[in-house]
C-alpha cells in the first residue's frame, strides 16, 4: 500500500494535499482536505490485510452509511489521481465499493475540473483524471460529460505554454479515443467542435497539434453537424477564422455552396446567423478562473477605479502575440453572458461599454482591432427583436452614443464601421443585415437605452460623411443630409465642441444623455428576416465627402485614453485665459499665478480649413514643388504602396520646404489630411523611434511620420538655429496642433533614438508661450497612455535630458502613479536612490500640492506615490517636517479615511530624527483633533519609534519644547496619554528619561562683572593672602543664585584671563619679569606655586591693569 505524502518526516501539520502544485503561502481549499483526510484513514483501514480480507471490509464499511460510502469514495478517488502506480488497484475497489452509480466520485473529480487554479495541477494527476475518465466511460458511468465540459473551458485560448499545450493534447486524444460516446452528446459535441476551432487558430507553430485538433473538429462538423448548428452565429465567426486552413477550406465552401451535403436539414449559411449563440458556448473560452476576475471589475469596482484591475488583468492574460485571439472572446463574453442586474446598473459600478472601451486600449494589431469591432456588433448584423436581446446591443449602442463629445473618432469609427459591414459582410444579404442594424438601433431608442440619435447626428464634430452613413444606417430615425454649396464652409465643421464629461472616468456618463431632439420616434423597420431580398427599397446613396477627416493619425484603439490625464485635445480644449499681447493661445500663468505647470499646451494657430487634399495643392505658394506633391499623394493613396519611394518622397518635400517661402499652413493642411486618410499607414506600434527605445515590431519602413521625423532632424541639429531649422520645427507644431501625434514621437526621436535633447527643447519653442515642463507633460502624458511600459523605460532617459524640467512636475508624477505596478516602484525607487531621477524636488509649496493632488486617488496609487515619495525625501528634516506641517496641521489628516497617506507619513516621520518642529505639528494636532485617539496613536506611533531609533534626539526635543512653543500643559497631556497607552513598550528607565526631558530647567546664572573703571590701579593688592583668597571664592559663590553647575565652557567665558607672562602692570612696582609658564612651575609676580602644593590653589585676580585688558 503506498503510502501519502505528507511534506516532512516528522511534521506536526497535517499532510498538505499533493493535487495542485501549491506554495507555502498558500491555502488549500476544504474539500482538498477532506481527500486527504479520507485517504489517511482508508491507507489505516486497509493496512496488513489480504486482499479478501480488504475486499470484505470495504463491502461492510460502504454498507454502513452514505458518510461511510462517501468517504470510502473521496480516498479512492485521491489515490487513483494521486499513485498512479496503485491507480488500477484502487479502481478496483472504487468498482467494488460505489453504491450510486459512481454520482459521488464524478462530484469529486467535477471540484476538482473546476477549480480556479486547475492550471497548478500537477501534471501525474492531470493525466490520471483524463485516464480514470475514460475508465469511468467504459464503464457507462452517468455524468462523464459534464466533467469534460468543464475541462474543456480549462483549456486556455491564446495560451502557448507547455502545460496548456499538453492539456490539448490530453483533450484530443480522450475524445479521440472515445469518439463514439462522444457522438452521442449533442452538447459535448458542439462545445467541442467550437473549442477546437478557436484553439486552432493559437497552434499554427505545433503543426502535429493544429493537425490533430483540425481532423477532429472537421469530422464532428461534417458527422454531426445538425448537432452543431446549436452554436448560432458564432459558428460562423470561428469558421471565418480558420477558413484558410486547409482542413477547413473545403468544409467552409461546402457550408456556402453545398448546404444540403452536410445535413438534409440545413438550409444555408443564413439559417446560421439569425440563431443567437448560447451562452454557454460564449463562455467556453473563458476559463473559471478568468471568468471570477472579469465578474468581480464589472460587478464591483467603480468607474473611477476599474482601470489598474483591467490592466493587471491585460498583463496577466493578454501579454502575448498569441493571446490576442482573446480579445473577441472577452468581449462576447461580456456582451452575450454577463448581464448585469438592474442593482448593478443603478449604481456606480463601471459599465460593460466603459469597460469594453477601456478593453479596446490594449488592441494594437490592426486585424484584431477589426474582429473586436466585429464582436462587439455582431449582433447587430442579425437582430431580431423575438429571438436576440436587447442587452446585447446596449453596449455597442452607448460606446457609439457617451463618446461623441470627447472621443468623437470613436463614434465615428464605429459608424463607418457599421456601415461597411452592412454591405461587405455578406453582400447577398446586405439589406436584410442593413435592416437588422436599423432595426436594433430603434429597439433600443424605442427601450430608453439612449433617447435619439439626434445628438449624435447634429454633433458640430461629426462630418458629413458620417451624417451620410448614419441616414444609410438609420434612415428613419434621421433626416438625409443636405447637399452643401460648393463654396460653402460649414462652421460646425470647424467649431469646437464643448468639453464634456469623459467617457471612461466619469461615472456621470452611466446615464444616457438627455434628449436635444424634439421630434417624435419614427416608426420601426420591418423586421429583417421580412425585407425581400430580390426587391429591396432604394436606400440612400453611400457617398464619401471629399472633406478630409481631422482624426487623429495614430490607431484610434490607441489613442482612445489621450485625454484621461489632462492631455486636451485641440478641438475641446477649453479656452486658457491668455496675457494681452499673446496671440497664440498658450498662457503665461505660472505656477505662483494659481495656474497648474502641467496644463498641455493649446494650438496656436486657426483651425485648419475643410478642404479637400486637392484644394489645398492648388495653394499658389506650393507651386514650387511642381509634380513632387500630387506624386506623394498618389504614392500614399495606391493600392500596394512604394515605402521607400515614399521615403525618398518625405526627404524631398521637407527639404524643398525647408529652403523655400512655401506656407507652412498649406503644406501642413496636405500633410494631415494624408494622415487622417491614411490611418492603416500610421502604426504607432511600428516605428524607428519606439523600436530604438525597446518596442519592436514589423513594417517600420511604414510609418509616414517616422520619415518626416527624420528629414526634420536633419535641420534641427545645427548649432546656430538657421531659418531652414525654424520653419521645420514650425512645421512639426502645426501637424501638432492638427492633431497628428508629432509630441511624443519627437521626444522619442530627440532623446532616446539620437540623444539629441536640444532638438526637443527647439521645437518647444516654436510655441511662443509654451513651457518645457508644459509641453513635457502633454507628451509623456500621450506616451504613458498609449505605451505604458516603455514610458517607464525612457523615464531615466528624459530627466537626464531635461533635469531642471522634471522635480516637482505634478503632471509627469501624475502620469508615473496613473498604472504603475510594484516592479515599477521598485525601479523608480532604485533610480531615485542613485540619483538618476527625481520627481519631486525641494520647494515644499510643490510637494504639498502633489500630495494634495494625490489625496483622492485610489488605494493601490497612493501607496505606490508614498513609496517614490518615501525614496526622495526620506531623512531629509526639512522636507518632511514641511509635509507633516500640512498633512497634519492644514489637512487635518483623518487616518480612517486616508489610510495610505497616513501609513506613508508615518514611515516618512519614523526614517527621520525628532526635532522640535516635528513634535510640535504631532502635539498641536492631537489638539486639534481634541486629544482623541486617533492623534494620541498617530503621535504615539512616531514617539515610539523614535524612541527606539533616535532616544537621545527625542529626549532633547522634548526639553526644547518651551513653555513659549507650546504650552507645558498640552506636552504633558499628551506625553502622559502616550505613555499610558503604550506602556507595555515602554520600560521603567524609558519613562523617568521622558518625565526628566519635561521638567523645566533653571535659568541659566547671572555672573557679575566688577566695574573695572572705579578699581583703584594699585599693587597694594598684590600679592593675594589665603585669607583674602577664601573670601573671594566665597563672595562668588554667593553671587550665583542656583546650584546648577557651571560647564567648562561657561567658566572659561567668566574666569578673566591671564596675561600669557602672568604680569600686570603696577603703579609704582616692577612687574616685568619674563618667566615663561612652565608644567611644573608657575611663576605670579614673583611668587611661585608648583603644582605638588596642595595648600595653593590658583585664584584669578579680582582687579586686572588696563595694559592686561588691552592685550
Amino acid at each position: 500500500m503506498a503510502e501519502i505524502q505528507t511534506g516532512g518526516t516528522h511534521s506536526p501539520l497535517p499532510p498538505q494535499p499533493q493535487l495542485f502544485q501549491l506554495e507555502p503561502i498558500d491555502v488549500a481549499e476544504p474539500w482538498q482536505h477532506e481527500l486527504v483526510e479520507c485517504f489517511i484513514s482508508f491507507s489505516t483501514l486497509s493496512a496488513g490485510k489480504s486482499q479478501t480480507e480488504l475486499h470484505e471490509t470495504l463491502q461492510q464499511k460502504a454498507s454502513e452509511s452514505m458518510h461511510s460510502h462517501g468517504e470510502l469514495v473521496n480516498a479512492l478517488v485521491y489515490g487513483i489521481l494521486t499513485v498512479p502506480a496503485e491507480g488500477n488497484t484502487y479502481l478496483r475497489h472504487l468498482n467494488i465499493v460505489s453504491r450510486d452509480g459512481f454520482a459521488h466520485a464524478i462530484s469529486r473529480l467535477k471540484l476538482l475540473a473546476t477549480a480556479h487554479r486547475f492550471a497548478r495541477v500537477r501534471p501525474e494527476v492531470r493525466s490520471q483524471l483524463f485516464w480514470l475518465l475514460s475508465e469511468l466511460v467504459k464503464v457507462s458511468a452517468h455524468g462523464v460529460d459534464q466533467v469534460v465540459l468543464a475541462l474543456t473551458r480549462q483549456v486556455r485560448s491564446g495560451d502557448v505554454t507547455q502545460g496548456n499545450v499538453k492539456l490539448c493534447w490530453l483533450m484530443v486524444r480522450f475524445a479521440q479515443a472515445n469518439y463514439a460516446w462522444l457522438s452521442t452528446l449533442p452538447v459535448l459535441v458542439a462545445t467541442m467542435v467550437y473549442m477546437l476551432g478557436r484553439l486552432a487558430l493559437d497552434h499554427s507553430r505545433i503543426p502535429d497539434l493544429r493537425a490533430a485538433e483540425c481532423e477532429l473538429a472537421t469530422r464532428l462538423l461534417r458527422e454531426r453537424f445538425h448537432e452543431c448548428c446549436m452554436i448560432g452565429r458564432d459558428l460562423v465567426r470561428m469558421l471565418q477564422d480558420v477558413a484558410r486552413i486547409p482542413e477547413f477550406h473545403d468544409l467552409w465552401q461546402d457550408i456556402l455552396q453545398r448546404p444540403q451535403s452536410l445535413s438534409p436539414l440545413f438550409a444555408g449559411i443564413e439559417q446560421l446567423l439569425r440563431t443567437p449563440t448560447p451562452p454557454m458556448f460564449l463562455a467556453n473560452r473563458i476559463t473559471y478562473e478568468m471568468e471570477a476576475r472579469l465578474r468581480f471589475m464589472l460587478e464591483n469596482l467603480p468607474a473611477t477605479s476599474y482601470s489598474r484591475n483591467l490592466m493587471w488583468f491585460v498583463q496577466r492574460y493578454l501579454s502575448t502575440p498569441e493571446s490576442e485571439s482573446l480579445f473577441s472572446d472577452l468581449i462576447r463574453y461580456i456582451i452575450g453572458v454577463f448581464h448585469p442586474s438592474n442593482a448593478v446598473l443603478a449604481s456606480n459600478v463601471v459599465p460593460r461599454y466603459v469597460f469594453l472601451g477601456g478593453l479596446l486600449r490594449f488592441i494594437r494589431s490592426p486585424v484584431v482591432a477589426a474582429n473586436a469591432k466585429l464582436a462587439l456588433f455582431y449582433d447587430w448584423l442579425f437582430y431580431d427583436p423575438k429571438s436576440d436581446t436587447i442587452m446585447n446591443i446596449e453596449p455597442g449602442v452607448l460606446i457609439i452614443a457617451q463618446s461623441v463629445d470627447k472621443y468623437t473618432f470613436m463614434t465615428a469609427s464605429f459608424i463607418e464601421f457599421l456601415a461597411y459591414e452592412s454591405d461587405a459582410y455578406s453582400p447577398e444579404l446586405a439589406p436584410a443585415i442593413r435592416g437588422s442594424i436599423g432595426l436594433a438601433m430603434h429597439n433600443a431608442v424605442e427601450k430608453g437605452v439612449i433617447p435619439s440619435i439626434m445628438p449624435i447626428y447634429k454633433h458640430p464634430r461629426i462630418e458629413v460623411d458620417i451624417r451620410q452613413n448614419l441616414y444609410y444606417l438609420f434612415p428613419q430615425l434621421v433626416p438625409p443630409v443636405p447637399e452643401p454649396a460648393p463654396s460653402e464652409v460649414s462652421a460646425d465643421d470647424t467649431e469646437p465642441a464643448k468639453d464634456g464629461d469623459a467617457m471612461l472616468l466619469d461615472p456621470t456618463d452611466m446615464l444616457p444623455p438627455a434628449a436635444v431632439d424634439s421630434e417624435p420616434a419614427p416608426e420601426p423597420p420591418k423586421p429583417a428576416a421580412e425585407l425581400p431580398l430580390p426587391k429591396a427599397t432604394p436606400q440612400p446613396a453611400r457617398t464619401v465627402s471629399a472633406t478630409p477627416k481631422t482624426l487623429i493619425a495614430l490607431d484610434p484603439v490607441s489613442r482612445m485614453f489621450q485625454e484621461e490625464f489632462g492631455i486636451v485635445d485641440a478641438d475641446s480644449a477649453p479656452e486658457v485665459p491668455t496675457d494681452a499681447g499673446n496671440t497664440n493661445g498658450v498662457s503665461n500663468m505660472t505656477e505662483e499665478d494659481g495656474a497648474p505647470e502641467d496644463a498641455a499646451l493649446v494650438a496656436s494657430a486657426e483651425p485648419l480649413s475643410d478642404i479637400s487634399v486637392e484644394q489645398a495643392l492648388e495653394d499658389t505658394s506650393l507651386w514650387l514643388f511642381g509634380s513632387t506633391l500630387q506624386t506623394f499623394v498618389d504614392s500614399v493613396a495606391a493600392t500596394e504602396p512604394n515605402f521607400k519611394q515614399i521615403g525618398r518622397s518625405v526627404k524631398e518635400i521637407v527639404d524643398m520646404f525647408a529652403q523655400s517661402e512655401a506656407s507652412i499652413s498649406a503644406i501642413t493642411r496636405v500633410l494631415a489630411s494624408i494622415f487622417s486618410d491614411s490611418l492603416d499607414m500610421e502604426d504607432a506600434e511600428t516605428n524607428a523611434e519606439l523600436a530604438a527605445a525597446g518596442e519592436s515590431g514589423d513594417g517600420l519602413e511604414h510609418d509616414l511620420l517616422h520619415y518626416i521625423l527624420t528629414a526634420a532632424a536633419d535641420y534641427a541639429h545645427t548649432t546656430d538655429m538657421t531659418n531652414s531649422a525654424r520653419r521645420v520645427l514650425q512645421l512639426l507644431v502645426q501637424l501638432t496642433e492638427a492633431k497628428v501625434d508629432v509630441g511624443f514621437r519627437w521626444l522619442l526621436h530627440s532623446v532616446v533614438n539620437i540623444g539629441k535633447p536640444v532638438q526637443y527643447a527647439r521645437y518647444v519653442d516654436q510655441y511662443a508661450e509654451g513651457t518645457l515642463q508644459a509641453a513635457l507633460v502633454r507628451d509623456l502624458g500621450v506616451l504613458q497612455e498609449q505605451f505604458p511600459s516603455l514610458f517607464y523605460t525612457v523615464l531615466p532617459q528624459i530627466y537626464a535630458a531635461f533635469p531642471d524640467a522634471f522635480p516637482g512636475c505634478r503632471g509627469v508624477v501624475k502620469s508615473a502613479i496613473a498604472l504603475i505596478d510594484q516592479p515599477q516602484v521598485y525601479r523608480l525607487s532604485a533610480l531615485i536612490a542613485r540619483g538618476q531621477l527625481q520627481l519631486f524636488g525641494h520647494r515644499q509649496a510643490t510637494i504639498t500640492a502633489i500630495i494634495g493632488m494625490t489625496l483622492e486617488s485610489d488605494a493601490f496609487e497612493q501607496v505606490c506615490f508614498w513609496q517614490l515619495l518615501n525614496a526622495e525625501v526620506s531623512g531629509d528634516e526639512v522636507r518632511v517636517a514641511g509635509i507633516a506641517r500640512y498633512l497634519l496641521l492644514e489637512k487635518k489628516l483623518d487616518p480612517a479615511s486616508n489610510s495610505e497617506a497616513a501609513t506613508g507619513l508615518l514611515t516618512l516621520l519614523k526614517a527621520t530624527s525628532p526635532t522640535p518642529s516635528l513634535l510640535k505639528s504631532l502635539f498641536t494636532y492631537v489638539a486639534a483633533t481634541d486629544n482623541s485617539d486617533v492623534g494620541v496613536d498617530f503621535s504615539g506611533n512616531a514617539l515610539t519609534a523614535w524612541l527606539r531609533t533616535s532616544k537621545a534626539a527625542l529626549l532633547n526635543s522634548l526639553s526644547e519644547l518651551a513653555p513659549s512653543v507650546l504650552p507645558g500643559d498640552l506636552v504633558k497631556s499628551v506625553v502622559s496619554r502616550w505613555l499610558e497607552r503604550y506602556s507595555q513598550h515602554l520600560d521603567e528607565k524609558d519613562r523617568y528619561e521622558i518625565q526628566q526631558a519635561l521638567v523645566p530647567k533653571p535659568a541659566a546664572p547671572i555672573i557679575e562683572v566688577p566695574d573695572l573703571s572705579s578699581i583703584e590701579r594699585s599693587s597694594e593688592h598684590w600679592p593675594v593672602t589665603r585669607s583674602q583668597k577664601t573670601k573671594e571664592d566665597n563672595e562668588r559663590k554667593c553671587r550665583i543664585s542656583n546650584s546648577q553647575p557651571i560647564s567648562r565652557q561657561q567658566s572659561r567665558q567668566e574666569i578673566p584671563k591671564r596675561h600669557k607672562h602672568n604680569s600686570i602692570d603696577s603703579e609704582g612696582s616692577d612687574s616685568s619679569s619674563d618667566v615663561p609658564m612652565t608644567r611644573g612651575r608657575r611663576r605670579r609676580n614673583g611668587r611661585s606655586l608648583t603644582a605638588g602644593d596642595d595648600n595653593q590653589s590658583y585664584q584669578p585676580s579680582p582687579i586686572l591693569s588696563s595694559a592686561s585688558l588691552s592685550d
